[in-house]
């Protein structure tokens, strides 16, 4: 059986992101944050609500969630590449903890931003 390397992210700098838009408005984070696809600082929360009282909530719990996000998103990538699509899970530095964000493969910071930020293109079926 073949060994998984359950870190194998490459790294996605989202402090740069923030040399590209205006990064006090909300709604560019809103819209960033769609593609937030893990957040180490929401784990607390996420373990509450399956039932864990906060104070039964030690390193070992904190461990086996990240342990089990790890996985999950290592499986998704590995799906992601058997399936031809050229998207790609990096770890991220999220501000309050690590997380995990999800991009095309090809995506630097300023192409992330550029593409998440663009404004539709308003397509006209016909004139009236």
């Amino acid at each position: 059986m073949t060994t998984v390397n359950y870190d194998n992210f490459n790294s996605f700098d989202l402090n740069e992101c923030c040399d590209h838009f205006d990064s006090e408005k909300q709604s560019n984070w809103k819209k960033i944050n769609k593609f937030v696809v893990a957040d180490g600082a929401e784990t607390g929360v996420v373990l509450e609500d399956a039932g864990f009282d906060s104070d039964e909530i030690g390193q070992a719990e904190y461990e086996a969630f990240d342990a089990g996000v790890k996985y999950v998103l290592t499986r998704m990538q590995a799906a992601f590449e058997a399936a031809g699509l050229e998207l790609e899970i990096k770890s991220a530095d999220l501000g309050e903890a690590m997380g995990y964000i999800l991009t095309r493969v090809d995506d630097d910071p300023e192409s992330f931003v550029k593409r998440v930020l663009k404004k539709p293109v308003l397509v006209v079926e016909g004139w009236v």
